[in-house]
């Protein structure tokens, strides 16, 4: 394999021919999931290779051992204890928060360094969403810590996780089999969170802290806060863990990794060539999302399948989730440093501590750098752009439907004439598939697998808070919780999704070895490219060192984003 654009390639005929090939392999579905362009099947090119399958069986292995363990000693017992959720993890290991998990500290902390970082922005006093903290204690008497909410919103330091913005009904009740009782039901509320930025905290940096909940949307829904008794403060968190579950599977994870990148894998293949320099770029960035997300389609959002059986709405009403999130997609606005921007989070001198944010711009820039020397390789001019046919149709398809099998993605040019702009597109393709990825992929262990910090429904209605004499006990959060055979569903579902890791970040020979027999170095021969990478490699191992120190400063660790824990794609 040797790269070549098309007007330099010495063999054209055959190019165009195998081009035509793929086009025939490679073709859109725009009914299963629409208005969204996935691929309608997947070529055995881009099928698991069996190495991927043996490995990945083998990352699975501990579960059946620790599930059979956990159901001798508990699985049909009643619960009585939320210790008991420990039980579920006899052998395999108990994720660290289920220590912290009922804390203030934690449940902030997990806005910024958790499984789902992209949903909390900052707050104007303009939004009129802020008019809801005029209702806090803090707001109208001396307590402490004592703030004044607009001061606090002038300066900046108020942020919100919303989860009441999509375009899906109230999803709940939902009647399911099973639960608490011989029947239950589900429910998602739809609830806001509200935190403020506090100069006092850990150390000398500052935390973020909690200081009210809203559960519902009208004027006169109710707003908790940390003054409220400790048993309703902790329902009310519960509430926010609930809804932010399950914007993270179907929003986050699913549509904003998975989905959208999906159009993208197909038009490489159908619009440029195996030997064509983004292609062989892109190819590690895209191997194997084909096939896993079709495994996905047929195993985990199938009819009574893991999203219908243990998400709060329907399979349908979850879908809907995917559905509204795509329509606020686009590949410009969701570049990394722009939806930190967008969302009032990028800068570090009002928001000192940001892991998500922190730890990704050290790979954003090192593979931004790569990126763009990359291409300015195989196009030192403007016009080798313009005359990239192939570039060209690439660029056409993906920002159209007007020609045969197009995406339509907002945000994504119809012609790439600047290449900066292709640079920065690159990027975000590789950022998405890579450390977004990965980012919300694999803390679904460290988070979610112990239900009680994430349940991924609630099991009784969020409303019994809204009487002012109700008295929440442990029995009713326990009522709230997934039962014990939900909650080791949910343990063994995000467990096989987060424990097999196929390649690292940056490094491409191991896919480069089964599709083309090489390596990337033996590729790009006699090519400043093999030096290009060393110097991404470089880069990444310093920033994977950088990591590590920032977390002796942090009250959790996060690991999310080091280059060793990172894939390429995702294929998993």
């Amino acid at each position: 394999m040797q790269p070549y654009l098309p007007q330099q390639d010495p063999n054209p005929t055959k190019r165009a021919a195998d081009l035509a090939k793929q086009r025939d392999l490679y073709i859109y579905d725009y009914v299963y999931l629409a208005p969204l362009p996935l691929a309608k099947s997947v070529p055995d090119q881009a099928q698991f290779s069996t190495r991927y399958i043996t490995e990945r069986l083998l990352a699975s292995a501990e579960l059946p051992a620790n599930l059979l363990a956990a159901k001798t000693r508990t699985f049909f017992d009643p619960l009585d204890q939320l210790q008991e959720y420990e039980d579920l993890f006899p052998f395999l290991p108990l994720p660290e928060v289920a220590k912290t998990y009922q804390t203030d500290q934690s449940f902030a902390e997990q806005r910024l360094s958790g499984p789902n970082p992209l949903m909390i922005a900052q707050l104007s006093a303009e939004d009129e969403r802020a008019q809801v903290l005029n209702k806090i204690p803090s707001a109208q008497a001396d307590f402490e810590p004592l703030f004044n909410v607009q001061e606090e919103l002038a300066a900046g330091n108020i942020y919100i996780t919303d989860y009441t913005g999509h375009d899906v009904r109230y999803l709940g009740p939902k009647v399911v089999e099973g639960g608490q009782h011989e029947k239950g039901h589900k429910y998602l509320p739809k609830v806001r969170a509200f935190f403020r930025w506090r100069q006092q905290g850990f150390s000398d940096r500052g935390e973020l802290a909690p200081i009210a909940i809203q559960i519902g949307t009208a004027a006169e829904s109710p707003v908790y806060t940390p003054f409220d008794q400790p048993e309703k403060w902790l329902f009310a968190k519960l509430c926010v863990q609930v809804a932010d579950a399950n914007h993270h599977e179907m929003d986050t994870h699913l549509c904003r990794t998975h989905f959208v990148m999906e159009p993208f894998a197909v038009a490489t293949a159908r619009q440029l060539a195996d030997s064509h320099p983004l292609n062989l770029l892109l190819t590690p960035h895209l191997r194997f999302m084909l096939a896993n997300n079709h495994l996905g389609r047929e195993r985990l959002i199938n009819k009574k399948g893991p999203v219908d059986n243990l998400l709060a709405g329907t399979r349908e009403e979850s879908l809907a989730l995917v559905k509204s999130a795509y329509k606020s997609w686009s590949i410009d606005q969701f570049a990394f440093p722009v939806d930190l921007k967008n969302r009032g989070m990028a800068d570090t001198d009002r928001l000192p501590h940001y892991p998500y944010r922190d730890d990704g711009m050290l790979l954003w820039e090192a593979l931004h750098e790569f990126v763009t020397d990359y291409l300015k390789h195989f196009y030192p001019t403007t016009s080798d752009l313009a005359q990239d046919a192939e570039l060209q149709a690439w660029a056409k398809e993906l920002s159209t439907r007007q020609v045969e099998g197009g995406a339509e993605i907002k945000g994504m040019p119809s012609t790439i004439d600047n290449l900066d702009k292709l640079a920065e597109i690159v990027t975000t393709i590789i950022f998405t598939c890579g450390p977004m990825h990965s980012a919300v992929n694999y803390t679904q262990y460290d988070y979610m697998a112990f239900s009680a910090n994430m349940p991924l429904a609630a099991y009784s209605d969020p409303n019994v808070l809204q009487s002012e004499q109700a008295e929440i006990t442990e029995a009713e959060i326990l009522k709230l919780l997934p039962p014990y055979k939900k909650a080791a569903e949910q343990l063994s579902i995000l467990f096989i999704l987060s424990a097999y890791r196929f390649d690292q970040l940056g490094s491409y020979d191991k896919t480069y070895g089964e599709l083309y027999d090489s390596t990337f170095d033996a590729v790009f021969a006699g090519t400043p490219v093999t030096l290009m990478l060393s110097k991404l490699q470089q880069k990444l191992y310093l920033a994977e060192q950088r990591m590590t120190e920032r977390n002796r400063g942090r009250v959790t660790a996060y690991n999310a984003m080091k280059p060793s824990l990172v894939l390429n794609s995702i294929s998993i």
